[in-house]
């Protein structure tokens, strides 16, 4: 038993597997909780236990439910790991065994914490769904210590940053999380890269993770040849530094890390991909390293392998938002990327690539020279956001489409997720006891209503134990704190929650504009059904973003104003910010509120995922027609749409949003036809909408068997064809 835990916690299948979290759970709930839920560190705490590890692991040893929970678990995990077939292997036998490469700057892993925002949980949902459809899928990162900041806020709103390793200094990495090191093929000697930048060399461990069957690779410039500087490289995931010249000097080292380290990592491990995902300009230096390795195998000149390559390489781009689209100055470029070109590149090649980069401010552009070096397949990641991108990019094929963007080489691919990630397991078993997806919409309204309950007061659990921490950290007095803590959230309330990333574009304070307003709509609501309204934001801004910090001031400053409103005039109504955003708050909240707001200026959201997220709960989406909401939400039936969502319509799109708020949505959610009933069945019917038609038309598996078809395939195709040199 002990040999099979530590087989499930050295690979993060278990962050989508309930039950195999359990396990671990119902060994011991404090040491889960106090081990943030990491089964790696959980189990390598047990030496320091070894008694009481042994002496509980005796009580399981005979307890009949765990026996039975683990066993099926096993049963689970084997079949998992080992399956007879795979989506793959039986609907596209062409693409089974060829390795796709998958190049990220961030990956949403729970445990590692090596994310930020949207690009990082996509990129996590797509190396978990890409295991679970049988690819052979190799994805790459970069090991940051630190992660992303931690985010504080004191009790004036004021955002803190810190940074909290994710293994303590002098620590062993393999006593906190399950990374092993990457070893030279056929030999017990780590695999150590060594890349030219600046005129100097940096060293470069790499690691690698198991995501199911799918391998992460982690590179990782903590090693002990390197200087101080070149050993925080990967410190730090989008670092902050206080010179604007020193921050970009930092990311164009991470990048030059990330692209041509990852792509020789993946060279040298042993892999040899068919096909290479990029994603975001910040990884296109992978494409460089790819044609000096075409170039070096396939004994070809530099043009022959810069079309070779780019039949294999295939490019998405995730934001039409300048700060997400890497641009460096081409002095600093030539400066740092300068040593590694002239390994393999003549001053002409040089050139080449300057030329592809080259936008229109003269600046190196990687996104530009992301899109001109993949040609298996271009891609946005909405249908709207396609069409955005060919007008944003239809310059740098020169004036080939000036009069024709339509005709701009960049397709589309709507995103989705990970539904076993994202989908709550009591929404899951309803689904089951029905018949599946398809017949969603015969779960009956009370068991529904139910499992939403249970939902929302575990989020309300989650969220008091945080408030508790702040008030604590805060320097509240102890005895004071859980009286404090029962008053937050109602469970019969109507929560509305805004969590996102806290980008200019994004306006988290949206609803918060019309002050006046929508605290009358807070006291009106109450006072009519006698339910309050409960608001949640949760987000961080980058540590430079100072409007984004701001933002969280603002929300702090009007949330005090409304408790005292509401003490003077005898009503209930709540605007919370919880600090800390991540995964675990996000699972709570995407499955236990009731509506997720989203007002961004249009077409400014590429996509976004939240949403989908929340409508596979049955969450209803409340939303600027922007990103894949102009695909998914049918206005009235499965959520609602409001606004034009431009900067100019800001008003009318306020109004219109408390139109439908105080008109249509809060008197729909406190229907009550029957008095014995405890749900609203209009509410019900919006909610199996929701369900049945986002969770498939938005899953991973949906997205990713469009890759599949239309980047992957082709690209494998081409891989296999002998390149013609000249």
């Amino acid at each position: 038993m002990d040999a099979f835990l530590k087989s499930v916690a050295s690979n993060f299948w278990y962050e989508w597997q309930p039950e195999a979290k359990n396990l671990f759970y119902y060994f011991s709930p404090q040491l889960w909780t106090l081990t943030n839920r990491n089964p790696f560190r959980f189990l390598a705490l047990r030496g320091e236990n070894r008694l009481i590890y042994e002496k509980r692991f005796a009580e399981l040893m005979t307890d009949p439910k765990y026996q039975a929970r683990f066993q099926q678990v096993k049963k689970d995990f084997q079949a998992y790991m080992n399956p007879e077939e795979t989506w793959i292997s039986r609907h596209r036998p062409e693409a089974a065994g060829k390795t796709v490469a998958y190049f990220s700057m961030e990956y949403g892993i729970e445990t590692l914490k090596i994310y930020s925002g949207g690009l990082g949980i996509l990129s996590g949902d797509h190396v978990r769904g890409a295991s679970d459809l049988g690819l052979k899928f190799a994805a790459v990162g970069l090991f940051y210590l630190q992660g992303y900041f931690e985010q504080e806020v004191t009790t004036d709103g004021e955002m803190r940053v810190t940074y909290d390793s994710i293994v303590p200094s002098r620590g062993n990495v393999r006593e906190y999380i399950p990374l092993e090191p990457v070893k030279k093929p056929g030999t017990r000697d780590d695999l150590i890269l060594h890349i030219q930048m600046d005129g100097r060399q940096v060293a470069v461990k790499v690691w690698r993770a198991q995501v199911g069957r799918a391998d992460l690779l982690l590179l990782d410039t903590n090693v002990k040849e390197n200087h101080v500087h070149d050993r925080h490289i990967t410190r730090r995931l989008y670092a902050s530094e206080k010179q604007h010249t020193d921050e970009r000097k930092r990311r164009i080292e991470q990048e030059m890390i990330l692209g041509i380290g990852g792509a020789m990592a993946l060279h040298q491990a042993g892999y040899e991909p068919h096909v290479y995902h990029l994603n975001e300009g910040h990884v296109a230096f992978a494409a460089l390293e790819i044609i000096r390795h075409k170039m070096k195998t396939g004994n070809l000149h530099f043009k022959e392998a810069v079309e070779h390559a780019s039949k294999i390489i295939g490019f998405t781009t995730h934001t039409p938002v300048a700060a997400g689209n890497e641009r460096f100055d081409e002095e600093l470029t030539r400066q740092y990327l300068g040593p590694y070109l002239k390994e393999f590149a003549s001053a002409d090649d040089e050139a080449f690539i300057f030329n592809c980069a080259r936008n229109e401010t003269n600046q190196f552009d990687m996104t530009k020279l992301s899109l001109l070096l993949a040609g298996a397949y271009r891609n946005g990641v909405s249908q709207l956001h396609g069409e955005v991108c060919r007008k944003m990019w239809h310059y740098a094929w020169g004036q080939t489409y000036r009069n024709h963007p339509e005709k701009v080489p960049i397709g589309a691919i709507t995103n989705g997720v990970h539904v076993p990630y994202w989908q709550a397991p009591e929404m899951r078993l309803l689904i089951d006891e029905v018949g599946g997806l398809e017949k969603a919409n015969d779960i009956p309204h009370s068991k529904l209503w139910e499992v939403h309950a249970y939902r929302k007061n575990k989020l309300i659990i989650k969220v008091r134990e945080r408030y508790a921490y702040h008030l604590l950290r805060g320097g509240k007095n102890p005895e004071e704190v859980p009286k404090k803590v029962e008053q937050i959230l109602d469970p019969d309330a109507f929560i509305i929650a805004y969590a996102r990333r806290f980008a200019g574009y994004k306006r988290s304070t949206f609803l918060l504009d019309h002050e006046e307003r929508l605290f009358t709509l807070l006291e009106n609501t109450y006072k009519k059904y006698q339910k309050p309204v409960n608001i949640i934001f949760a987000g961080k801004p980058h540590p430079n973003n100072q409007p984004g910090r701001d933002q969280i001031t603002h929300i702090y400053e009007v949330s005090k104003r409304l408790d005292q409103r509401a003490a003077e005039r005898k009503f209930n109504a709540q605007i919370l910010f919880i600090e800390a955003y991540d995964i675990d708050l996000a699972r709570r909240l995407v499955s236990g509120v009731d509506v997720w707001l989203n007002n961004p200026i249009r077409p400014m959201e590429a996509s976004g995922t939240s949403g989908m997220k929340a409508a596979m709960n049955g969450v209803l989406n409340l939303s600027i027609p922007d990103g894949w909401c102009v695909e998914g939400i049918q206005s009235g039936e499965n959520g609602w749409l409001f606004g034009k969502g431009n900067e100019e319509s800001a008003a009318e799109d306020q109004e219109e949003l408390f139109h439908l708020l105080e008109h249509k949505i809060i008197p729909l959610y406190f229907e009550r036809p029957n008095k014995l009933w405890n749900y609203s069945p209009g509410w019900a019917v919006m909610m199996k909408k929701a369900v049945s038609t986002i969770t498939s038309q938005f899953s991973i598996e949906r997205m990713l068997i469009e890759y599949v078809d239309r980047m992957y395939s082709p690209a494998i195709k081409a891989s296999l064809q002998t390149p013609v040199t000249h």
